[in-house]
């Protein structure tokens, strides 16, 4: 989720239709203030105000979050890159936030990543030795990693 893009995206809606911020304001029953810090992305609008605000506009909550309008054919896959989006932000904002989202982001995609590859081995022993070969680390180092990240991602 980018709060500029979605920003940049609801003021460019809000002109398509001929409104003036303060005449959105007024419709949401909110200040021509906080429409102005979505429209600069300094902050998105409260939730209870996405499907008011999307009907005004005339756009999909999926397009309000992706920042543009959707094609048909895009819609299912943008509504999942969304909807994962918004599930990894707040997971973030469950953390210390002693990162940068982007920082927890990128951590989050790499977690998952080699996850998927150690899922790959017939054998803890196979990922492990890959692991070892890979990273040059000791065999208790990897095992402890590739028990680590198989309880992140188990599905039983």
């Amino acid at each position: 989720m980018n709060q500029i893009e979605i920003g940049r995206f609801i003021a460019e809606c809000r002109k398509s239709k001929n409104m003036t911020q303060t005449q959105l304001a007024e419709i949401l029953n909110t200040t021509n203030k906080s429409v102005s810090k979505w429209e600069n992305g300094i902050c998105l609008p409260d939730a209870s105000l996405y499907e008011p605000l999307c009907d005004i506009l005339g756009i999909t909550i999926n397009e309000l979050f992706a920042g543009h309008k959707i094609k048909s054919e895009d819609y299912q896959r943008t509504a999942d890159a969304n909807l994962m989006k918004m599930l990894k932000y707040r997971l973030y904002q469950l953390s210390d936030k002693s990162v940068a989202f982007a920082e927890f982001d990128n951590a989050l995609n790499r977690m998952a990543e080699v996850t998927t590859i150690l899922k790959q081995f017939e054998s803890k022993k196979e990922a492990v030795d890959y692991l070892v070969k890979a990273t040059n680390l000791s065999v208790e180092e990897c095992s402890t990693a590739y028990d680590f990240y198989m309880s992140l991602f188990k599905t039983d």
